[in-house]
């Protein structure tokens, strides 16, 4: 039988009450999760901290998911990136497209959906990246 490895999430997100529920939810289990309310947060933990799947809200205080989601990957990788919006455009539609954004998801979203994204990004990762 195999066994998981425990997965690293890092979440950013200015919204007390999403960052709450999803540490509450991912806190038993596979997968340890690190929480920030900020891209420049995000950034400087990235710099000591290995993680495998980054998971941002588009609308951060200090600049958008998407640029946050680019400079994170130029600090690590192989990371997972995943995109939260709750208002989508066709600007962002292209702009997640060029930026090579793994996932997008729309808020309000449901943990049990977040956990199930990740775990198919997962999936897709371990056979096509490594």
């Amino acid at each position: 039988m195999e066994t998981r490895k425990k997965i690293r999430i890092m979440l950013i997100d200015s919204d007390r009450h999403v960052r709450e529920s999803i540490k509450v939810f991912f806190a038993s289990g596979r997968t340890q999760c690190l929480v920030f309310k900020s891209a420049a947060q995000g950034l400087n933990a990235l710099k000591y901290q290995q993680v495998e799947v980054v998971i941002s809200d588009y609308f951060l205080p200090d600049m958008d998911g998407v640029a946050f989601l680019n400079r994170a990957v130029a600090l690590q990788p192989d990371l997972i990136r995943i995109l939260m919006a709750t208002i989508t455009t066709e600007d962002l539609e292209r702009e997640i497209r060029r930026s090579g954004i793994d996932r997008f998801i729309e808020k309000p979203l449901t943990v049990a959906s977040l956990d199930t994204v990740i775990n198919e990004c997962e999936i897709v990762s371990n056979h096509s990246r490594r």
